[in-house]
């Protein structure tokens, strides 16, 4: 992956990758274009697959989800799939420790106390999707999102 975070580097736009989660934003659809093609070449190099449904190409303006957070203009929140998540998670931990399935001390604390801390992380995180899109600062600016299956 290094490769591609060096493809990305010489192309001088914002790109961010994290594990095999990738962000690119670009303030005109010609570079957005230029982003995907370069994207898709070196995915095809590095015979990696972009995952179908994980892949967004849109407007930085309506707002996207990456890494478990929703980022738009009005800032940064846990998406509403995460939250599906942990609820889902949380309902399981609750009747495994009904039922007496789960050893004291309690993983749903645990858990919980986990998920906090990184929802909490994200107070310490600033994007500023008007300035990163660049170009006078408009947010109509493109956004390639692409994770790997």
């Amino acid at each position: 992956m290094k490769e591609l975070d060096d493809a990305f580097a010489d192309l001088g736009v914002f790109y961010r990758r994290y594990m095999d989660d990738v962000i690119v934003m670009l303030p005109t659809r010609w570079r957005l274009r230029a982003a995907v093609k370069l994207l898709n070449r070196m995915f095809a190099k590095l015979k990696v697959e972009k995952h179908p449904n994980k892949t967004f190409v849109g407007r930085v303006a309506k707002g996207f989800d990456f890494l478990g957070y929703r980022v738009s203009p009005k800032g940064l929140a846990v998406s509403a799939a995460t939250r599906a998540r942990f609820e889902e998670r949380v309902r399981q931990l609750y009747e495994q420790q009904r039922r007496g399935e789960l050893d004291i001390p309690s993983p749903l604390g645990k858990y919980v106390r986990r998920w906090l801390g990184w929802v909490r992380a994200a107070g310490d995180v600033v994007i500023d999707i008007n300035t990163n899109v660049g170009d006078r600062g408009h947010t109509g600016g493109g956004l390639l999102y692409a994770e790997t299956q």
